[in-house]
Order: structure tokens, then sequence, then C-alpha cells
């Protein structure tokens, strides 16, 4: 499959392509009416900038999320076949079986490291 971060980059770009594609043809047909104005209050202007900020808003998302490394703790770049088994071997680390040999193995380096003796 592919990784939550390439998943998101894929939705990201579904939604900036449409509003940029909206976007253009506001400004091309200077005809986005959205509500006819009345007495004089005219909010067309206001939904056109803040679709504009949205879409901004939305490629600052994408860059960051495909350029740096700050998104990884919530949306992680790493595939989907390699989480399987990483969360799998975890999972046997951390068997119920295994508890009592681990926890002798952890007193025994806690012992060690405390006074000094092998």
């Amino acid at each position: 499959m592919g990784s939550p971060a390439r998943r998101l980059e894929r939705v990201l770009l579904g939604a900036i392509i449409p509003l940029v594609f909206l976007i253009s043809i506001t400004f091309i047909d200077n005809d986005f009416v959205i509500k006819q104005c009345g007495n004089g209050i005219c909010n067309n202007y206001i939904i056109s900038i803040i679709l504009i900020f949205l879409t901004v808003f939305l490629c600052l998302v994408l860059l960051v999320l495909k350029y740096s490394n700050k998104l990884d703790n919530w949306f992680s770049k790493e595939l989907d076949i390699e989480m399987r088994e990483r969360l799998n071997s975890e999972y046997h680390e951390t068997d119920v079986a295994n508890l009592g040999s681990s926890w002798a193995k952890m007193e025994i380096e806690h012992l060690e490291s405390k006074h000094g003796e092998e």
C-alpha cells in the first residue's frame, strides 16, 4: 500500500486541485456569486478570500509533510508492511510469556549498573 503520510498527500492534492480550479474560474469570469448582494453588503469577496487562504494553508501543510519531519509524530512515513513487522516484533518482545525473563534481565542490568558487579 503506502505510508499514512503518502495517503495524506494524496488527500491534500485531491482537495487543493479543485480549490485552485474554483479560484481560477472565479478570477477568469469575475462571476463568483454565491448569493446576491443585498443592502450594499456583499460576502462573495470574503468567501473567495477564505478559499484562497484555505488553499494556501493546505499547500503549506503539504509542503511541510513532504519536505520536513515536523509531522512525523502524527503521520508516519513508514510503509505499512514495515510498520506491521515492527509492531509484531514489539508485540512478541512484550509477550506475557517472556515477561519473567525480561524482568530478570532488566533486574540484572540494573544491579550491575548500580553496584558495578557482574
